[in-house]
């Protein structure tokens, strides 16, 4: 089954860059495909939800449920039909910020494995674009915190 890895560093703490990234009602200011984004609570291990995604002139709901959640370090969705895939999201600290990356594991069903070289492509195209606007936003949000504590220090 085709799998799609995006990684990127962003120059803020793992902590900024997961609080963010896993508030997933954050997604469509960052998501090229999302345009909303439900669950009850806070996320943790067990915590359901759905997504509706426009693909094309279409949107859908993709229903997920965390299976891991590590705060500042891990989060991983299941999604279900009718795109079952696994998405696997972890940060890890460097030196200048934090190492984001992504891995998801699609498991196409009937006609949809025909696809998955196609939808596969295409995930990679607009996870890179994804990753470079949430990139963007964490280190203006970072910038503009930094430039905050400098000035009243």
């Amino acid at each position: 089954m085709p799998r799609i890895e995006t990684e990127i560093e962003v120059k803020c703490r793992p902590e900024e860059a997961f609080d963010y990234l896993t508030d997933l009602r954050n997604a469509p200011e960052w998501s090229t495909e999302v345009v909303d984004v439900s669950y009850d609570g806070e996320l943790a291990r067990g915590t359901t939800g759905k997504d509706v995604r426009k693909m094309g002139r279409k949107q859908i709901v993709m229903p997920w449920t965390v299976t891991e959640f590590e705060r500042a370090r891990r989060l991983v969705l299941e999604y279900g039909q009718p795109f079952p895939a696994t998405a696997d999201f972890s940060f890890a600290a460097t030196k200048t910020g934090t190492v984001v990356k992504c891995e998801t594991d699609l498991r196409l069903r009937g006609w949809w494995r025909l696809l998955g070289p196609i939808i596969a492509k295409e995930a990679r195209k607009a996870d890179e674009i994804q990753f470079d606007k949430a990139k963007a936003i964490l280190e203006a949000r970072y910038a503009m915190r930094v430039g905050e504590e400098r000035s009243t220090a």
